[in-house]
């Protein structure tokens, strides 16, 4: 591990307080259904996606389903009303709860940390027993499946920004939101997966050096991709996830095969400038977005999650090209070969490409999904606060006219759910075609390897 990455890690797992009474993470079996449950953090789906793009590629035989049960802008309280629609009517056999975001009271933290005080502490309290009701519902009414409790993802109050959003003190409330947090797993024994305290190192150390920085994105709340992937990993890690794609290593001078995990080598075929192999892994690599990739640099990804590692030794000194079924993916010496070279976020070759189609046909579930949740959303929410009849067009009309704002964030609700509720059901159909989608295509397949001496080209 590179020496930044050390010292990263470190300061972040410093901040984590480490407390007896938590069950040990354990891996999603062949079968489960996985929930999670939360607010628009969950709802958006993009770092569950990436939990779900790690299983698809790492266990092509196994099927996995997850669930999304966010809603934008809930509340622990707030999820109590839809929790037998949305999390135990469909039997999960895991559950993971995160909410603190829009339980702590955000609009009470203000340049004066003297203000609201009561607020702030009737706030966190609300918070602690809404948790144990949902906590103890989930566990009476869905058959007690195994709970993951996630601490809240940081509200970004130390970047520094021109949209003069900042709500000063609001991630400390957050930390008390992760203490209770804390606490509840250990009650009830259940898997504790810490995103606040490390994501807020994280966040603390690399403003250090670029006081702009955030994890988290412009609006304070809703992490952008790199945070994302960071979510993920801390919820792979925390389950003990294989590190491991496969470990393939070739002796070019014998032609033999040294090692081999996770992976079949076939056809060894020494040349005189080089070797050529066929491999059949049992796994794909773990596919990252481009735009969350910039965090690899920082953080263990690739070490932890992500080993898809070759060596060839028994190679003459010099240069070769690696080619994987007739496509180049890199240059390296025959020292770099024989010591061993990580395959695992090489977007060349044809396994990794391979990956990345998994990870956009979850995308395309993500959005479908987004597109009948949000609209199944909005209807509860204007049933249940605004008290209207959401069968009937001209009152849901009429509620959308009262707004002076037409881009209010509930005006634009209003006015989705007048022009697409019509379509729901064929989103719901849409959606669940797509589901079944991302499990076709993630089988691994046999790649011809070539080591060919650069001096010959």
């Amino acid at each position: 591990m590179p020496t930044r990455q050390r010292t990263i890690m470190g300061i972040m797992w410093a901040a984590v307080v480490l407390t007896a009474g938590w069950a040990n993470g354990a891996m999603f079996a062949d079968g489960e259904v996985v929930c999670f449950l939360g607010d628009s953090i969950t709802n958006g789906g993009r770092y569950q996606r990436v939990i779900q793009d790690y299983y698809l590629t790492r266990f092509p035989g196994s099927t996995i389903r997850f669930v999304n049960a966010g809603r934008s802008g809930d509340t622990a309280g707030g999820s109590l009303r839809r929790l037998k629609e949305d999390v135990i009517d469909i039997e999960p056999t895991s559950v993971a709860v995160m909410f603190g975001m829009n339980d702590v009271g955000r609009g009470y933290y203000v340049a004066d940390p003297d203000a609201n005080l009561a607020r702030k502490e009737a706030s966190l309290e609300g918070y602690r027993k809404n948790m144990e009701t949902l906590t103890a519902r989930i566990r009476s009414g869905a058959g007690e499946p195994t709970l993951f409790f996630m601490t809240p993802s940081p509200f970004d109050q130390t970047a520094v920004n021109d949209r003069n959003n900042n709500q000063p003190g609001c991630n400390d409330g957050l930390g008390h939101c992760a203490q209770i947090v804390r606490e509840l797993a250990a009650e009830n024994h259940a898997t504790l997966v810490e995103f606040h305290a490390p994501m807020t190192a994280f966040n603390l150390q690399q403003q250090r050096e670029d006081p702009r920085y955030t994890i988290v994105g412009p609006d304070r709340v809703h992490p952008g991709s790199p945070g994302l992937l960071m979510m993920a990993w801390l919820f792979l890690k925390q389950q003990g996830a294989p590190s491991l794609v496969s470990r393939v290593a070739v002796d070019a001078a014998s032609g033999r095969v040294s090692a081999s995990e996770n992976a079949e080598v076939t056809a060894v075929a020494t040349q005189a400038n080089g070797v050529t192999f066929t491999v059949l892994a049992k796994a794909l690599p773990f596919p990252v977005s481009r735009d969350a990739g910039t965090i690899l640099d920082q953080l263990p990804i690739e070490e932890d999650l992500n080993q898809e590692l070759l060596s060839v030794t028994g190679l003459a000194a010099g240069m070769y090209l690696l080619k994987i079924d007739g496509t180049d993916v890199g240059h390296y010496s025959a020292a770099d070969l024989s010591e061993g070279i990580r395959l695992g976020f090489n977007d060349a070759t044809p396994q990794y490409k391979q990956a990345q189609e998994v990870s956009r046909k979850t995308e395309r579930h993500r959005v479908a999904l987004l597109k009948w949740r949000d609209l199944l959303n909005t209807r509860r929410w204007m049933a249940y606060y605004y008290k209207i009849d959401v069968d009937d067009p001209a009152a849901v009309q009429a509620h959308y006219d009262h707004f002076t704002d037409k881009r209010s964030y509930n005006a634009i609700k209003a006015w989705q759910y007048l022009q697409e509720w019509s379509r729901y059901d064929q989103y719901v159909k849409d959606a669940e075609a797509l589901e079944q989608e991302v499990f076709i295509g993630r089988k691994p397949i046999p790649h011809v390897y070539e080591v060919v001496s650069l001096a010959d080209h």
